[in-house]
């Protein structure tokens, strides 16, 4: 596939994900990466230093959730007019208020959140999805026909709708992996195929890093909330089947 001519992203966090969105911006665009504590990563992206990839003309943050603060207050500073930036966190009510707080006024702010991983999209994108949450800016449209013109289903949502959406599947999806993760059940665990699936699915989770599962938890304001509900349903649902039958 062509890449489109003249047009650059750069990416700032080049660890797991970032190196996965990469590979799948690469075959379109011009890439240029910056990350310290990553290494040289794929031979097709451009290393540059933190200034020079932050003045591409379209941005992906792909740094933890709970690193939005302190990466946004030093791009600020280095940001143009009429760039675009994006970030790619899984919670989006705090990352989309740092990028308003810290980017001027003249740089267009687009929460998303691709709902997949290296994992999920390692065979391909097309038919996954990824969410839009509108910050500042009129390029909502214009993000969402490239995405897609790439077989990506597209959803467009409030920041807080998307969070809430996501502390009850993604996180507790996440939360459940763990608590199976700690019981020692996993995929070669003997089980029927309903079961099996759902501990596949579970494994697909489990390389996903610490701080992410963290991050997933501690900040989105809805996440608590939902763990409760889920424990409280699982303790009554307990106590119903100790109850003998009348």
């Amino acid at each position: 596939m062509r890449r489109e001519q003249g047009v650059e992203i750069g990416i700032v966090g080049f660890g797991r994900f970032g190196q996965f969105a990469a590979r799948i911006l690469g075959r379109d665009f011009s890439v240029s990466a910056y990350d310290p504590k990553s290494p040289s990563g794929d031979p097709g992206v451009c290393r540059g230093s933190l200034r020079e990839v932050a003045r591409k003309p379209c941005l992906l943050l792909c740094v933890p959730i709970s690193q939005m603060e302190r990466v946004c207050r030093r791009l600020g500073p280095l940001l143009t007019p009429g760039q675009l930036v994006m970030d790619t966190c899984s919670v989006k009510e705090e990352p989309l208020r740092l990028m308003l707080e810290h980017f001027p006024e003249s740089v267009e702010v687009l929460g998303t959140h691709p709902l997949f991983g290296p994992e999920t999209g390692r065979h391909g994108i097309a038919g996954l999805e990824v969410v839009l949450c509108p910050g500042r800016g009129n390029r909502v449209r214009t993000i969402k026909q490239h995405l897609e013109s790439r077989g990506v289903k597209v959803s467009i949502t409030t920041p807080t709708e998307h969070d809430r959406a996501m502390a009850r599947t993604q996180a507790l999806f996440h939360f459940l992996a763990q608590g199976f993760s700690r019981m020692k059940v996993g995929p070669d665990t003997l089980a029927t195929p309903g079961p099996a699936q759902l501990f596949r699915a579970f494994q697909d989770v489990r390389g996903d890093s610490r701080q992410l599962f963290r991050d997933l938890q501690q900040m989105n304001r809805f996440a608590p909330g939902q763990r409760k509900k889920l424990i409280d349903s699982l303790a009554a649902l307990d106590r119903s089947l100790s109850k003998k039958q009348g």
